[in-house]
């Protein structure tokens, strides 16, 4: 019993201390804000966004129909797959990548994404904002 707690311990005290270890010397960069750090520069623009959407969309972090409109467009269009083009043994789609705002005008007439385009619309001004594309919103 004592030579499997030994072993155990080790194991999780190794475990820790490369966790520490990469986080340490994992670089961060400040933010022009001042109160967020980042691995990537670019990221930095996505805290205003996120400000943005908290207060301007989902008042204040609400869970209001505006955030379970968005939840659900994010959810759709991150599986919108066509069969037709797998089919054919092409790429098909899947993810994220903005397709049902960018082509509201089609994507919202199917019976999946019915009422999207009311929150869709609701997003561009956010989007106009900021410096982002339509799959990072």
């Amino acid at each position: 019993m004592t030579r499997t707690f030994r072993y155990l311990f080790t194991v999780a005290s190794t475990a820790a201390i490369l966790t520490a270890a990469h986080a340490a010397l994992t670089r961060r960069i400040l933010c022009i804000d001042g109160a967020n750090t980042v691995i990537s520069a670019e990221c930095c623009q996505l805290f205003a966004l996120r400000d943005d959407l908290q207060e301007n969309l989902f008042h204040g972090g609400l869970c209001t129909s505006e955030a379970r409109e968005s939840l659900r467009l994010t959810f759709n269009d991150a599986i919108a797959i066509s069969p037709a083009l797998e089919a054919q043994g092409q790429f098909g789609g899947g993810g994220v990548d903005g397709s049902i705002a960018i082509f509201a005008d089609i994507e919202t007439g199917y019976h999946t994404n019915v009422g999207l385009d009311e929150i869709i619309q609701l997003q561009k001004p956010i989007l106009a904002r900021h410096n982002v594309s339509v799959a990072d919103l």
